[in-house]
């Protein structure tokens, strides 16, 4: 698998841009730290008011690959794995515009989004969910995960990814977790 995080210059992925991506490998249930990669891309426009979430400025931007060649790196740790996102539809959506841009069509993606596991685990449970109970952080503390610094690509992809496995703990402690039920292709 492949954990993934974007950091953006918004939430409209038909007008705004992915300034920062972040990812980690996990194979056979382990983080494998020394894949962890984060890339700066170079962004069309202003990051705005987008800044005071991610703390990344123009000028950092500025200084980032372009976007194709933050892609192709990306696509390249991503051979033969299954994405793992948290809010996938979000991140998803960013990523095929890219690619359109890049390669001329957007890709389906095999996903797993923690985001949406732990909300079928709680319905599954008949669980009530409050609006902010699934946001990253706090669903890592519900799982008695350390706290991270939060929207940083790379430690949003390396939390998601330490998320999964605490949620696949959780779910069977006796064997691996079987993904078929929680993939979805976007």
């Amino acid at each position: 698998m492949i954990a993934v995080d974007l950091e953006l210059t918004g939430l409209d992925a038909a007008k705004d841009h992915i300034i920062s991506i972040g990812w980690t490998l996990v194979d056979d249930g382990r983080i494998r730290l020394g894949s962890n990669r984060h890339v700066l891309v170079s962004a069309e426009r202003s990051v705005g008011e987008s800044a005071a979430i991610h703390e990344l400025t123009d000028s950092e931007v500025a200084e980032g690959v372009k976007p194709r060649k933050a892609l192709k790196k990306l696509f390249e740790a991503a051979a033969g794995r299954v994405w793992v996102f948290h809010h996938a539809a979000l991140d998803v959506s960013f990523l095929q515009r890219a690619c359109r841009g890049w390669a001329g069509f957007a890709p389906p993606f095999a996903v797993l989004d923690t985001m949406q596991i732990e909300l079928g685990r709680r319905k599954r449970r008949d669980q009530p969910v409050q609006q902010g109970d699934l946001q990253l952080t706090r669903l890592r503390s519900d799982y008695g995960l350390p706290r991270y610094t939060a929207h940083n690509a790379l430690i949003d992809a390396l939390a998601t990814a330490e998320l999964l496995l605490a949620i696949a703990a959780r779910l069977n402690q006796k064997t691996p977790m079987e993904i078929g039920p929680y993939l979805r292709f976007i």
